[in-house]
């Protein structure tokens, strides 16, 4: 039988403690979550495990062959998500008596997260998932190894189970914290009053004569001084008691319109019976589509259908597509290794913005980048620290046209959820690709479907409504009203209005 076993264990990165695991233990059968923020030594966990790195404290006991697929690899030339399958595969074929796969779903269409999800619910091996999948977790895994605040620790069932044994270790904690400094307060109130009372014991009544003052004086001073003692155990009883932190919780930050370019047009890109092709393969076959300012469009398709390409061919202006001159656009790409790793964090981000520091900081510490990664460099990143990297290189850049190819791969919940709320309120036109149905669910306001080289657009029926055989007839009609002085200004207006309509 295979097993895991941990015992307190420490892990050390360039002098400090990246986490410590006091105990895990791991059979045949489990299928164990691991999940945390990125950077936070989840796949370093797994090169310890896989024997690779032995720059270690504690005991680690790993009984049975272990096979490991890495969350990034080469793609010789093929999607992510087709490269990812073919790595799952070969690992699932031979069959390990321990299987650790780091990210598995990046990049895999819905049909191949299904197909993933049930190998690993019928797997019979041990298995140990790192995951910021959500989905795939709660299908598929029995128990959660978190690490937070710099430890491991196992909490019993799915993803979800340990979310809620999490949420209510964070109520009891935030009504401790709250009890704690009630019960602090009443202690400086309490402190505070016997002092003023030694004070006003060693004064002595208004009413006393100079000789029951002096004759009193001693017993007015024991009195005080008992008081004050009094007192300070009363200070020495709240420093004894356990302290409760408060509970961690992270606050969100405003965007502001003015802090992009502008966009001046009614269009963003556009296509009119375009064909995309990639290597001779045609993907597209005469498409029409429109993206308006303002749109949050999600590129959605089976691997290999062709959403990076079209969104390459966008961004190149190929012939059939019309891109506006006023759009500034960003690019996030899969491709990770263009950042310069010798550089620093804090230049590499400072270096792609126009924004203020404080904006700056405030996108960096919402996508978890905060100060103490300022002077890292890029080199000693993690892969979802990678990501997150270039994310904010992108979002604070000077566009008003983000497009993100896979931008969830990689990145923790938090981290997830805070650039959702971001391309919530980004006042540009954001057009992406995502196969994390719970992320387009937050931020989609428009889909585009690659179904069999057709492009099943929701407003493509909207678009010919406008039919062009109108449009001469229309523009004669307003050319008339124009040389007639007697026109109707709001007539004129209307008419202006159906025309635009039907241009666009």
């Amino acid at each position: 039988m295979s097993e895991i076993k941990l015992t307190k264990i420490e892990k050390m990165v360039n002098g400090r403690s990246l986490f410590t695991v006091p105990h895990l233990l791991a059979n045949t059968g489990d299928r164990i979550g691991i999940v945390g923020r990125n950077g936070a030594g989840k796949s370093t966990l797994a090169h310890l495990l896989t024997g690779d790195d032995q720059d270690y404290q504690g005991q680690l006991i790993v009984a049975g062959d272990v096979t490991y697929v890495p969350q990034i690899a080469a793609t010789h030339d093929r999607s992510g998500g087709q490269a990812m399958m073919d790595r799952v595969r070969v690992a699932l074929s031979s069959r390990p008596e321990i299987l650790i796969l780091d990210e598995p779903s990046s990049n895999l269409d819905e049909p191949h997260q299904a197909w993933l999800s049930k190998q690993l619910q019928h797997y019979q091996g041990l298995l140990l998932l790192i995951s910021h999948d959500r989905q795939l977790l709660n299908a598929v895994t029995t128990q959660t190894w978190a690490v937070r605040h710099s430890e491991f620790t196992a909490y019993a069932g799915n993803y979800a189970d340990y979310q809620a044994q999490l949420d209510q270790q964070l109520t009891s904690q935030q009504a401790a914290y709250v009890r704690q400094n009630r019960h602090q307060h009443d202690l400086k109130v309490a402190m505070q009053a016997r002092h003023e009372k030694a004070q006003q014991i060693r004064k002595g009544s208004r009413r006393m004569t100079a000789g029951e003052r002096a004759n009193s004086k001693s017993l007015r001073e024991a009195t005080a001084a008992k008081m004050d003692r009094s007192a300070k155990k009363l200070v020495e009883r709240g420093e004894r008691e356990a302290q409760v932190t408060k509970p961690f919780t992270t606050t969100g930050f405003k965007l502001v319109a003015t802090d992009f370019p502008p966009f001046k047009g009614k269009t963003v890109a556009s296509a009119a019976n375009f064909t995309l092709r990639r290597h001779h393969q045609t993907l597209l076959k005469q498409v029409t589509f429109q993206i308006k300012p303002g749109e949050r469009v999600a590129l959605v398709g089976p691997n290999g259908s062709g959403k990076t390409t079209l969104l390459t061919a966008i961004l190149e202006h190929q012939a059939g597509l019309s891109v506006s001159p006023a759009a500034k656009i960003g690019v996030f790409q899969q491709d990770m290794t263009a950042l310069d790793g010798k550089r620093t964090v804090w230049q590499t981000v400072r270096d792609a913005s126009q924004l203020p520091d404080q904006t700056v900081r405030n996108v960096m510490g919402a996508l978890g980048l905060p100060a103490r990664f300022y002077d890292q460099l890029v080199g000693e990143l993690s892969g979802g620290e990678l990501v997150k990297l270039q994310l904010v290189a992108i979002l604070v850049g000077n566009y008003n046209v983000l497009m993100l190819d896979e931008p969830t791969n990689y990145l923790d919940v938090d981290a997830l959820d805070a650039l959702a709320d971001y391309l919530q309120h980004y006042p540009g036109t954001v057009i992406f690709v995502s196969h994390d149905a719970v992320f387009r669910k937050q931020v989609v306001t428009r889909q585009l479907t690659f179904d069999d080289q057709q492009l099943i657009d929701p407003q493509r029926v909207a678009v010919k409504a406008a039919a062009p055989s109108d449009l001469p007839l229309l523009q004669f009609k307003y050319d008339q009203m124009m040389a007639d002085p007697n026109a109707d200004t709001a007539a004129m207006q209307a008419l202006r209005a159906q025309i635009e309509a039907a241009r666009n």
